[in-house]
């Protein structure tokens, strides 16, 4: 049985700025499996962002195919795209970006507001096994203002799983982390792939090597598999 969620064929992304094309994606081809744990490396401007972007759906390629469970999103309606983005793809930031004027369980609840799959009463109770799953059973209603830098990204790793989607999106998600919350980060992430999600993670850290089972480089626009992870 074919394992790829994610399948990038001749995949383009180009950018027209004062009359010059910038090519910042050039002919990526490559798949993404469940249950693996993807690190991309690469230098700032290699285009690492723009393709978190195109593989989260908040962005489209120039040209090429992009299949996401068989189907290539390009055909995809608005309104699947978005249940597809809802529904399938969990995003982690390096800023957290969690709400202020709410505590961990609320945070972890937003994204559940817009899945009419998950009932007014399960909602709650979900957050609070999530906040669990990250160690932060004794959080729960604390504030981002009261947790520390890496409590505050285990709520954003849960808030991430709440509609329990089958690919982890991460975007630096230890930069602003000392390193022992960083290997916490990264464990956490580990485990997610071990439970049969495909987790890919844009880092600069080299200890993101330990814990993946595939890295890659973006270059020159390029992706290429330059080492496997421990």
């Amino acid at each position: 049985m074919n394992k790829d969620i994610i399948k990038l064929t001749n995949l383009v992304k180009d950018y027209n700025t004062l009359n010059k094309k910038i090519e910042v994606l050039k002919k990526i081809n490559y798949s993404f499996d469940k249950g693996k744990f993807y690190a991309i490396k690469g230098h700032s401007g290699s285009g690492k962002s723009t393709l978190v972007k195109i593989l989260g759906l908040m962005d489209n390629p120039t040209s090429g195919k992009y299949l996401l469970f068989n189907n290539e999103v390009s055909k995809l309606s608005d309104k699947l795209s978005s249940y597809y983005r809802m529904k399938h793809i969990g995003f982690i930031f390096q800023e957290y970006n969690l709400n202020p004027y709410l505590n961990a369980i609320e945070n972890v609840i937003v994204p559940m507001l817009f899945n009419a799959e998950i009932s007014k009463k399960e909602r709650k109770e979900k957050a609070k096994e999530l906040l669990k799953k990250v160690g932060l059973e004794n959080r729960l209603t604390h504030f981002p203002s009261d947790l520390s830098g890496g409590e505050q990204q285990r709520v954003a790793i849960a808030r991430s799983l709440a509609n329990s989607p089958d690919i982890l999106i991460a975007d630096e998600p230890t930069g602003n982390l000392d390193k022992a919350n960083e290997k916490i980060i990264f464990k956490l992430l580990k485990e997610m792939s071990n439970e049969g999600k495909c987790v890919i993670v844009v880092s600069h850290s080299d200890e993101v090597n330990l814990y993946s089972d595939i890295c890659l480089e973006l270059d020159n626009g390029k992706l290429k598999e330059v080492n496997h992870g421990k």
